[in-house]
């Protein structure tokens, strides 16, 4: 065993950094976990409670106390696994023997069906995407470039369901002799390979092609670059652009880029698409994040059964 005198806060930051070399985690998960980590210490503290001689009584006490302060299964849940996952590693490292909190419960998770659009939005959204471009041609560069920057980032988000933030921090040289292809880095510095269809590669092309007729941009290494900057464009504004096209279409839904990779990901298992592979596409690390999509499917498929079954006309 290793020696106890060591101040708690070194401790978690030593533990956090075991954990962020060994797990490839990222800064945001990083940071939420320092937070639960350290809401726990504070509550031990309270409790005149040492952070490697808590045991199993203890927690089951300060989830008790969480629970009474209406914290949301969702977030009992991350907190449990961050806070387990903290312990674990202190018994890997011979701080303690036993892991207090093996033997809690998790809590089921508010699971909740992801908004999509239907296939007939999305390509309304593309079809006015285009008109919007197509109708500066003989207008400022400028403003070519706004529409089809919307029209572009629409296509790739949809044709390959990459997360936006995914997509803003790809730089130029990552689309230079592009083919049907790429690689990029997602959550916890895990990379994996999308791909383009016809239409969204043909786009980048034309995206690629206006970029390098615009001096604003030219010392910029985004391939999505904020305008007179060295950084890339926002989220925020990503997000306004499309919201303002789905107004203009007549859509009344939050059109985010979220949904877009939700509605990416519904689609495709409409469609007939394996959760397995569809967990490659999204990149998610657990294919319970990926299972969420299977109520969609469900409601698909009951939804088929009363519109198109030979007995749906029978009456008893």
């Amino acid at each position: 065993m290793k020696k106890k005198n060591i101040k708690d806060t070194d401790l978690i930051n030593e533990i956090l950094s075991i954990n962020s070399l060994e797990k490839g985690l990222s800064k945001n998960t990083i940071s939420a976990y320092k937070l639960d980590v350290n809401l726990t210490l504070e509550w031990l503290s309270k409790k005149k409670i040492k952070l490697l001689e808590a045991n199993e009584g203890d927690f089951i006490e300060y989830f008790t106390f969480l629970r009474s302060k209406n914290y949301k299964a969702n977030s009992l849940t991350r907190k449990l696994s961050s806070i387990s996952q903290f312990y674990q590693t202190l018994k890997d490292e011979n701080y303690i023997t036993n892991n207090p909190l093996n033997n809690l419960d998790t809590y089921k998770k508010d699971k909740k069906l992801p908004n999509a659009l239907s296939e007939a939005q999305i390509l309304d959204l593309i079809t006015k995407a285009k008109e919007n471009y197509y109708g500066l041609k003989n207008d400022t560069l400028l403003k070519q470039m706004k529409a089809l920057r919307t029209l572009t980032i629409l296509e790739i988000l949809y044709s390959t369901g990459m997360r936006i933030s995914e997509l803003l921090s790809l730089n130029l040289t990552d689309f230079i002799k592009i083919n049907d292809k790429i690689q990029i880095k997602g959550k916890g510095e895990v990379y994996r390979i999308v791909a383009f269809n016809k239409e969204a590669k043909s786009i980048i092309v034309e995206w690629l092609h206006l970029r390098s007729s615009l001096k604003c941009f030219l010392n910029n290494k985004y391939m999505f670059p904020k305008k007179n900057s060295k950084d890339f464009v926002s989220r925020q504004t990503i997000y306004k652009d499309f919201l303002d096209l789905s107004k203009s279409i007549g859509i009344n839904k939050d059109v985010s880029p979220h949904i877009i990779r939700h509605s990416f990901a519904t689609h495709l298992l409409n469609r007939g698409a394996d959760l397995r592979s569809l967990q490659k596409f999204l990149g998610h690390a657990d294919i319970s994040t990926t299972e969420i999509y299977t109520h969609v499917k469900s409601e698909r498929l009951a939804g088929l059964i009363k519109d198109i079954h030979p007995l749906k006309n029978i009456k008893i």
